[in-house]
Order: C-alpha cells, then sequence, then structure tokens
C-alpha cells in the first residue's frame, strides 16, 4: 500500500535529518560491535488499485539466540540496499546506518528511544474467523480488521514463541501505526488495502535461520540525537 511505503520512507529521513541537526549528545551510548547468529527474512509487496504490483521490499531481521538486540536490514535484489537499524535493548539506542553497501561513504546516527507509557500504546483490535491454514509449517489462524479507511487480515500463529518485534510487524513498520494487537501470537502474514483500492501484502519467507552477522562501530563517525524518540519509530 503506498501510504504504508511513505510512511516507512518519511519515518526514516525524519529521524536522520533531526540527527543532522542535533550531532554528538552527551550520554547517547552503544556497542562498539554487535553480533547476531539467527535470521528471519520477510517480503513486502505493494500493488496499484488494479492489482498492479507496483513496488517489493525485502527485509532481513538478525537477532541473538541469546540476547535482545536486533537489527532490521532492507535488501534489494539479494544485495543490501544500505540501509539499517541496529537496536541495542541494553543502551537504549537505535543506531541508523544509511549507505553502508552503495559506495558513498556511509552516514551513522545513534539516537535514545523511549517505550510509550501502557496508556498510550495504539492497539489494533483484530477479530477472530474460523479459517485456518499453515505458514512454514506452522498452524495460523485468520484474524481481520477494519482501521479507519484501512482494512485486512492478518494471520497469526501461537507456535512460534518469538517477540513481533523479529517478525513482520515490526519489520514492515506496522509497530509505528499499531504498538500491539488486541491478540496475542506471533505475526506471520499481514494485509492492508485502502478505500481507493491500494492494497499491500506482507509475508513471513524464512523464520530462525542460523545466519552470522555482525555490525562493527569501531572508530566509524558517528552522529548522535539529543532527544528520545519513541521505541516503535524505529
Amino acid at each position: 500500500m503506498k501510504k504504508l511505503f511513505i510512511l516507512f520512507v518519511f519515518s526514516v529521513y525524519v529521524i536522520a535529518s533531526f540527527a543532522q541537526i542535533q550531532l554528538k549528545a552527551p550520554g547517547v551510548k552503544w556497542d562498539e560491535l554487535y553480533s547476531f547468529d539467527k535470521c528471519n527474512v520477510f517480503k513486502i509487496k505493494f500493488f496499484a488499485k488494479n492489482n498492479e504490483l507496483m513496488r517489493t521490499m525485502d527485509y532481513k531481521i538478525y537477532y541473538q539466540s541469546s540476547g535482545q538486540n536486533f537489527e532490521i536490514k532492507l535488501v534489494t535484489n539479494g544485495k543490501g540496499s544500505g540501509m539499517e537499524t541496529v537496536i541495542d535493548k541494553k543502551n537504549e539506542v537505535a543506531i541508523q546506518i544509511f549507505g553502508l553497501e552503495s559506495g558513498s561513504t556511509p552516514y551513522y546516527n545513534a539516537g535514545g528511544y523511549k517505550f510509550p507509557a501502557e496508556a498510550d500504546l495504539k492497539k489494533l483490535e483484530i477479530l477472530p474467523t474460523t479459517e485456518t491454514k499453515q505458514i512454514l509449517g506452522f498452524n495460523c489462524k485468520k484474524y481481520t480488521y477494519t482501521y479507519k479507511k484501512i482494512f485486512g487480515e492478518v494471520w497469526i500463529t501461537d507456535q512460534v514463541e518469538l517477540s513481533n518485534d523479529l517478525g513482520i510487524f515490526r519489520a514492515a513498520k506496522m509497530a509505528s501505526l499499531h504498538n500491539t494487537l488486541s491478540i496475542g501470537g506471533f505475526v506471520m502474514e499481514m494485509t492492508t488495502e485502502d478505500a481507493k483500492g491500494g492494497k499491500t501484502i506482507m509475508s513471513t519467507v524464512v523464520l530462525k535461520n542460523n545466519e552470522k552477522y555482525l555490525v562493527d562501530l569501531k572508530s566509524v563517525d558517528m552522529n548522535t540525537a539529543i532527544n528520545k524518540v519513541n521505541y516503535f519509530t524505529f
């Protein structure tokens, strides 16, 4: 869906632009090296109102089998797009990296984040149906929802013991619109449609793959942001 893609791009550039103004903020800490050993893979397809495929975006989320840190990476044609975000739970900071694989000088930004209060969480109310199907071998149940002029379906499993921070709900930036769902479980697939016929299909391709990935921040020129941003913005 076009609105979803615009939201994603806008949030990225707002944070980056803010960081360019607020440089070298005190108290923002990060580790020099981040190590991950697991990976989930997702695909997002955007369709026009005539069901014409307009754009495809592929994501990887790297995470730790022992630890809470994770990293979201946009992938294009099997290669890194140069845009990735490390979420450091210990230091409560997000490190954004732009242009790492583009051949130009990479841009690094570290900014603190804060969790919204329980009362401020944006919960998406979803309604159960009787439909079920298997996705990647996991039994999933279909739920539907309507949010303003957007409607769609969500396929959720209770057989995956992972946070939705490591799933398509986070990779697709849906968490910036809806921080939580009214039903527990892991989101395997999600569809959104709008009144004009635009449609987005978000699907899980791979789960719990053994894949090592390192983010080395030694000696990089790190910009920092003074003000903390809502955790779900990243």
